[in-house]
């Protein structure tokens, strides 16, 4: 009877705590509970010494329920938005944290200068939804909130020739509703580019741009980039991420090598003569006057590369 009674706890535990955060009347965070898994052991523990013991049901009872109270209080009291560099503990993976005194607008411009040939940009961004496309404009940089629920700010400043854009975003709404934002870079210039975001969802033609470096930093989320042919000598892409898809469209012609030694990831190289030791080359990597050199590093990812 006892059994019961603990395995109803959990049942009605784990549905009650399900319901409330899928109909967003609370935030959740479970994965900031895994941690203290250890503490299924003691739980054990206690079960079996006072298992037919003289008020040992009770005990059990008691201990299943402080523990379900602990870890009721740590899901609802860590920050979800940091949840990612937690199930990481990766180095090489930094989601910034967005400045909380930046005043935040729905539509912001950097403004292209035409002496410069190279420009960086550092794309900060929390939880949602982001279109990043090439629009040929007076800006080097327009971003804009679709839906009114995506706030960002802007800083853009010239160090050494070379054009510095930072862009941050983050979810405005007090609700439960994450945002989405179009960002359209101009590819009159060569970019270095970094995307740090958390669990969100990105898709984007990039397919015009030339830019020597792009660095992927994130986890738990959806990218979806489609890639023109690599103009530089060496084009190189880095990806530090967890838990996410990545979906790269590259064109045919294209050379391209990728190193990966992400652990329990499953990769998909479309067009690749080599796939072996944790490398995988197109077949005219060594002629190619251009090419892309891909880098994954992280675990529980899905990497695809298709070819156009």
């Amino acid at each position: 009877m006892e059994n019961k009674i603990t395995s109803g706890l959990w049942f009605v535990f784990i549905g009650v705590i399900l319901l409330l955060h899928n109909i967003d009347v609370i935030d959740f965070n479970f994965i900031a509970t895994l941690k203290y898994w250890p503490l299924l052991i003691v739980i054990v523990g206690i079960n079996l010494i006072v298992q037919n013991r003289m008020y040992g049901n009770y005990i059990k009872i008691a201990a299943n329920v402080l523990f379900l109270g602990w870890i009721t209080y740590i899901g609802l009291s860590s920050p979800s938005s940091h949840w990612t560099s937690e199930l990481l503990n990766n180095r090489t993976i930094k989601i910034g944290d967005l400045d909380d005194d930046a005043a935040l607008s729905n539509h912001v411009q950097a403004d292209l200068d035409s002496a410069i040939s190279e420009a960086h940009l550092e794309f900060n961004g929390g939880a949602g939804k982001f279109e990043i496309n090439t629009n040929s404009s007076q800006h080097l940089i327009d971003a804009q909130s679709t839906d009114g629920n995506m706030g960002m700010h802007i800083e853009s400043t010239l160090q050494e020739g070379i054009q510095q854009v930072v862009l941050d975003a983050k979810p405005v709404s007090n609700g439960k509703k994450s945002g989405s934002a179009t960002i359209a870079i101009n590819p009159s210039t060569i970019w270095n580019l970094e995307f740090n975001y958390g669990a969100a969802t990105v898709n984007g033609d990039l397919s015009a741009l030339h830019f020597k470096h792009l660095d992927i930093n994130t986890g738990a989320s959806n990218m979806d980039l489609k890639l023109g042919m690599p103009r530089s000598e060496i084009s190189t892409i880095n990806i530090a991420t967890g838990a996410s898809k990545i979906h790269f469209q590259i064109p045919k012609e294209a050379a391209i090598s990728v190193k990966y030694s992400s652990i329990l990831s499953k990769n998909s190289f479309e067009g690749f003569e080599s796939k072996k030791n944790g490398k995988a080359r197109t077949a005219n990597y060594d002629e190619a006057p251009t090419k892309f050199d891909i880098e994954l590093d992280g675990a529980a990812n899905t990497f695809t590369i298709t070819r156009y």
